[in-house]
């Protein structure tokens, strides 16, 4: 009994380090993938095909066909994959609180625009759930390495996001949704 919990400790352990290390990778990685031409809307919705299956969250997509931007395509997938995961995580916690103080779980929502930007030559992508949000003092922490909100993680997801997002002469921002 005693080796299966330390089994099962050393390998939650394990998990995380090897989370670190791919995380720490993909940070080297960012300065050496090359751009490519790429359409914004088709790649939001490869993305969103291997997350439109849960049960209690619904994810809705409004695109715009012609969104082309030249980026280096595995990173700019990561940013996605990483906000869609976030939002999806954020609601699944709010759900399980629910359940676990036996009241109804509020059925989780997200939503995500492509859209023309006020700046010139670019594209806006908003991601919009009804999870909790961040609170107001950790909002300023929230692209900072090593900050995260969650009980297990690295803190590096969303600072390596920004990077990713800069690296692409973009920006990346937190407010509080409304969906």
């Amino acid at each position: 009994e005693r080796f299966d919990e330390v089994s099962a400790v050393v390998l939650e352990h394990i998990d995380i380090l090897t989370e670190t290390a791919n995380e720490f990778s993909t940070f080297a990685k960012l300065y050496s993938e090359e751009p490519v031409l790429l359409d914004l809307d088709k790649t939001l919705k490869d993305q969103l095909m291997i997350f439109d299956n849960k049960e209690n969250i619904h994810i809705e997509y409004i695109g715009m066909s012609g969104a082309m931007v030249s980026a280096p395509r595995p990173q700019l997938i990561r940013v996605f994959v990483n906000l869609i995961t976030n939002a999806i995580q954020a609601i699944e916690i709010m759900q399980k609180e629910a359940r676990d103080n036996e009241q109804e779980p509020v059925p989780g929502k997200i939503r995500i625009s492509l859209r023309y930007s006020t700046r010139e030559g670019f594209y806006d992508i908003v991601f919009d759930d009804n999870g909790p949000g961040v609170s107001e003092e950790n909002q300023g922490k929230l692209f900072t390495p090593n900050f995260t909100t969650k009980s297990s993680g690295t803190g590096l997801g969303l600072a390596i996001c920004r990077n990713i997002i800069e690296k692409c002469d973009g920006e990346i921002s937190y407010r509080r949704s409304y969906a």
